[in-house]
């Protein structure tokens, strides 16, 4: 018995059916073979593939019915002719997904090129293909990780332990020479790289040591130690390089070093360092000016002197009854502004703050009756008292630049509020000023450019949730700046991926849980032992053709074993 496919034309038109048929001896015909349909199921349009998966998986399980019935097996051994038992099964499909961009962008042979393999007698840079496929399938220590390795098909036997540490120690020593080599490979080509972004952050550690001895506990933890991470990304958010300072760095200490090192190590022609007026301090935009590197920066609009002399030039000329972004420039001295306003967004924040406010005045008015007109019940309120409550709640609340509280034994305790700070604060609602030495681009592009920025708070968000860069596991200086370069080339693929898979609508950690589906299972039929991909479903496939990966073998590996 066994199933075919009938195809008949008519009118120029081929139909498919499908059908259950048997073959046969006719005696009338000298028991000559013939063939015959038992069951017409029907036009294989209309079924369609879960009729047909289930109409197979219905066959096969009667099919095992009756080849198992008084039997009597013992458990695990093997049946007849025909007869499939399961021995194991892998999760497969995410670590098929990330070894196969891996291998796909070239980034061990990246790696040999720079230098990584060396004279050791193992293959350090698959052990590092390993140390990040398991971070962005699943971060673990380098201890669990072995562990992890007996869950997942894909990744070959093993490695001993110290050989994964060995690596680090490998990698961390041709850092430059890596870093420089991996970002030929990631960097989308034809795309712009005149661009960068940079930010940093700060992450703890386990253990007592640190790169130097009076680090700085910022990170949320006042237990651990820390170091400060920098990361200089492409405007895809892609990381091209990094550097790892003690915990005890302030932020603008950090850029002149990164300008000097972008400008020695990588060949992006002409640079523009996007960033905030935080870091970017008169001393760093001087420096990015001295390397012939130009610069994008936000002003802060508050509190900021050249914000009011450009904005006080140019803020008549806003449209605020309109409903699209409007964007304006002002040439001083060679230094160029860019001013974008958004009329919709600037009522949306006048709105909001008009509701704080009058939330803010029930408040205090009612403080200021209970200090005029005390109840007997509980302890009676002083002016003194008064005031502080009045002033946390205002800071509590951020609002506390728009009032004027002043407590006197002539006047007693008096609230008002600051005319002049709610005048510039409307007058600055659903502004974006910056600052450039760019005097080629149109301000809409300058604007869209700065925004790009965003991009890299992703890149954090990424680091420290989907790879994990903490806590970090490790005691020496060495072993923590290796890590922490693990981490960057796994943030580096996670990157890459996003970027392709956006057409999907897909984030990389749902389209690794949906791979993760596909397993790979040891199956025992008779005497033979083979290992199969279960079938990957329509969006299985679909996130492997938009990552340019070839599909999920039926036989991964190497099949029969």
């Amino acid at each position: 018995m066994y199933v075919r496919l009938h195809r008949q034309k008519q009118r120029g038109k081929v139909y498919t059916s499908v059908q259950v048929c048997e073959s046969y001896r006719d005696p009338a015909k000298g028991n000559a073979p013939r063939n015959r349909v038992l069951l017409n199921l029907g036009p294989l349009d209309k079924l369609g593939t879960d009729t047909l998966q289930k109409l197979g998986e219905g066959f096969l399980r009667a099919a095992l019915e009756i080849r198992g019935a008084g039997k009597g097996r013992a458990k695990g051994q093997t049946g007849a002719a025909g007869f499939a038992t399961a021995l194991k099964a892998w999760d497969f499909g995410h670590v098929y997904a990330v070894a196969g961009v891996w291998d796909r962008l070239g980034l061990s042979e990246a790696m040999g090129e720079a230098g990584l393999v060396g004279r050791s007698s193992f293959g350090a840079a698959e052990m590092i293909r390993l140390l990040v496929v398991n971070r962005l399938c699943e971060p673990t220590s380098k201890w669990a990780l072995l562990d992890w390795m007996d869950g997942v098909f894909g990744l070959g036997e093993a490695p001993s332990y110290h050989h994964l540490l060995r690596a680090m120690d490998r990698l961390i020593e041709q850092k430059d020479e890596v870093e420089r080599a991996v970002a030929r490979r990631v960097l989308e080509e034809g795309k712009a790289k005149d661009l960068v972004f940079y930010d940093i952050t700060s992450t703890y550690f386990e253990g007592d040591r640190s790169l130097e001895e009076e680090d700085l506990h910022r990170d949320g933890r006042g237990d651990r130690r820390q170091v400060v991470i920098g990361v200089v990304m492409s405007r895809e958010g892609i990381p091209l390089c990094h550097h790892v300072f003690p915990g005890n760095t302030a932020d603008k200490t950090t850029v002149a070093e990164v300008v000097r090192d972008l400008k020695k190590r990588f060949d992006i022609g002409r640079v523009i360092f996007v960033g905030d007026r935080g870091m970017l301090t008169d001393a760093n935009l001087e420096c990015l000016l001295t390397e012939g590197v130009g610069f994008i920066v936000a002003h802060p609009l508050r509190r900021n002197t050249v914000a009011r002399e450009v904005i006080g030039r140019l803020w008549r000329r806003f449209d605020r009854k309109g409903h699209t972004e409007q964007f304006f420039e002002d040439v001083r001295q060679g230094v160029r502004f860019v001013i974008a306003y958004s009329p919709t967004i600037a009522r949306e924040t006048k709105a909001a703050r008009k509701r704080r406010l009058a939330q803010a005045d029930a408040w205090i008015r009612q403080r200021l009756e209970a200090l005029a007109r005390p109840s007997g019940r509980g302890q009676r309120p002083t002016p003194q008292g008064t005031y502080d409550r009045i002033r946390d709640y205002l800071r509590d609340k951020g609002l506390l630049k728009f009032y004027d509280i002043t407590l006197s034994e002539a006047e007693g305790l008096q609230v008002s509020k600051n005319r002049k700070a709610l005048l510039w604060e409307a007058r600055i609602d659903g502004v974006l000023l910056v600052e450039t030495t760019d005097m080629e681009l149109a301000p809409e592009e300058v604007i869209a450019r700065y925004k790009e920025l965003a991009e890299i708070e992703r890149g954090w968000r990424c680091l420290k949730s989907t790879v994990k860069v903490r806590p970090a596991y490790h005691w020496t200086e060495r072993r923590i700046r290796a890590h922490i370069f693990v981490c960057v080339l796994a943030l580096q693929l996670e990157r890459w991926m996003r970027n392709r898979l956006r057409p999907l609508g897909l984030s990389v950690p749902r389209a690794l849980a949906l791979l993760q589906r596909s397993r790979v299972v040891e199956l025992v039929v008779g005497a033979t032992t083979t290992r199969m991909a279960t079938r990957p479903t329509r969006g299985q496939a679909q996130i492997l053709r938009t990552l340019d990966l070839p599909p999920v073998p039926k036989t991964p590996w190497g099949g029969t074993v």
